[in-house]
C-alpha cells in the first residue's frame, strides 16, 4: 500500500489507477517468490497518506472521503487544508492521518488483517509507523480523546496554560506533559500490537517489521515512536 492506493486486490483500499485493475501485483510477486525460494514482505505505508501536488484522481481515496481523520498540527492547521499545488517546506513529508483519531487505527488495522488473511506472505513491513514530527498529533478530535481522560486540552499544555505561572503545581505540569507524550507514543504502539496479534489469529507465519528512527530517545519523543518497547513486549520481530 504506497500513499493510500493499493497494489493488490482489496475491498478496502482503491487500486492505485496506474494498475490493470485485473493485474494484482502482489499475488503475482508470492507466485515468483514461491518458484524462486524468495521470501515476500508485504510492504505498507501505515500513516502516511499522500504527498504529491496534485490531489489523489480516484474520489474513493481516502484524502477524499475522510478529511478530519487527517492530521493537524500545533496551531491547529489539518493537513486536509495544505494546498497541495503550492510548494511545502523541504522537511515536509506529506498529508498523515491522525493515529489520536479514534477511527483511523481500526481503518488500518483492517487493512493490515486483509493482507494477513487474504494472502501467503511470509512478512509485513511498517513504513511511516510514526508521526510526521513533534510538531503534530493536534487533530481535533483526537485531543477530545485526551481531554475525556485528563480533563485538560493538549494545546493548553503547549501554549504554557497549564504551568506554575496560572498556579498548577509542578508535579502537574510535569505529569500532565509526561501523560500527552505517552498518549500519542501509545497510539502508535496499539496498532502495532494489534496487528501482531491478528497475524496470532491467522495462525500464519508471518515476520512483523517496522522502519525506525535510529536513535531510540530521539524517536520516542519527536516522533513518538517507542520501538525500544515493541522489542522489549515482543511485538515486533
Amino acid at each position: 500500500r504506497g500513499r493510500g492506493y493499493a497494489y493488490y486486490d482489496s475491498n478496502i483500499v482503491p487500486k492505485n489507477p496506474q494498475l490493470d485493475p485485473n493485474f494484482d501485483p502482489l499475488e503475482y510477486t508470492i507466485k515468483l517468490g514461491n518458484a524462486l525460494g524468495i521470501k515476500v514482505h508485504a510492504w505498507v505505508n501505515s500513516y502516511i497518506l499522500w504527498s504529491s501536488k496534485y490531489e489523489p484522481k480516484n474520489k474513493d481515496h481516502i484524502y477524499h472521503v475522510k478529511k478530519d481523520w487527517t492530521e493537524a498540527n500545533i496551531h491547529g492547521k489539518m493537513d486536509s487544508q495544505i494546498k497541495l499545488s503550492d510548494p511545502q517546506s523541504p522537511q515536509w513529508e506529506g498529508i498523515y492521518l491522525s493515529p489520536l483519531h479514534p477511527e483511523v487505527n481500526p481503518y488500518l488495522l483492517s487493512i493490515f488483517s486483509e493482507i494477513i488473511n487474504e494472502y501467503n506472505i511470509d512478512g509485513i513491513h511498517l513504513d511511516y509507523i510514526r508521526f510526521q514530527d513533534e510538531m503534530y498529533g493536534y487533530n481535533r478530535i483526537g485531543m477530545k480523546e485526551f481531554e475525556k481522560i485528563y480533563d485538560i486540552n493538549p494545546r493548553d499544555i503547549i501554549r504554557g496554560i497549564i504551568s506554575t505561572h496560572y498556579g498548577w503545581e509542578q508535579n502537574y505540569v510535569d505529569s500532565i506533559k509526561f501523560a500527552w507524550t505517552q498518549f500519542r507514543q501509545d497510539a502508535i504502539s496499539k496498532l502495532v500490537s494489534d496487528i501482531n496479534d491478528e497475524i496470532k489469529k491467522s495462525g500464519k507465519e508471518i515476520k512483523l517489521s517496522a522502519a525506525v528512527k535510529p536513535d531510540l530517545l530521539e524517536s520516542k519523543n519527536r516522533w513518538y515512536q517507542d520501538w525500544g518497547s515493541w522489542l522489549h513486549e515482543d511485538i515486533i520481530d
